[in-house]
């Protein structure tokens, strides 16, 4: 897929196989969207009719909410970070960071925020956290941030 959409980096992206073209007007919408299907079309892949939204002024795509020429995180997709409970043990610990870290652009200095909770996942930490007012701080902070 990102050898038939490198001619067209400059309004498309894939993940797999979700395509996403951007423009600025829906002259240059329809041009780019024309270009994208031929180029498919030259490759021998097809795009579901049913799966298209076309001409849409904001998406959700890949858990952010795309539009206005602005990126933000999905509301329904942070409330996970939201509702977490605070970790107990090192698997929730990594698993608090892992579901976190997927929006860390919108975490202003993310690494050093989160260094406390990073630092109850290291091999030698105990597999029960010992959980410290630093370590509520970040996770009350990077939930705020997210929520």
């Amino acid at each position: 897929m990102d050898k038939v959409l490198r001619p067209h980096g400059a309004y498309a992206a894939a993940y797999l196989d979700d395509i996403i073209i951007f423009s600025n007007d829906w002259q240059r919408h329809m041009q780019h969207v024309r270009a994208v299907l031929r180029s498919l079309r030259g490759a021998g892949l097809t795009a579901n009719p049913k799966k298209c939204a076309i001409g849409r002024v904001e998406v959700k795509y890949l858990g952010f909410h795309l539009g206005h020429g602005q990126v933000r995180p999905q509301i329904d997709k942070t409330a996970a970070v939201a509702t977490c409970p605070r970790p107990k043990t090192k698997k929730e610990v990594r698993q608090f960071l892992g579901l976190a870290g997927y929006y860390r652009r919108f975490v202003p200095n993310y690494s050093d925020l989160t260094s406390p909770l990073t630092d109850l996942t290291k091999k030698e930490a105990p597999d029960t956290v010992q959980w410290t007012e630093p370590c509520q701080q970040a996770f009350t902070q990077v939930k705020a941030a997210l929520c």
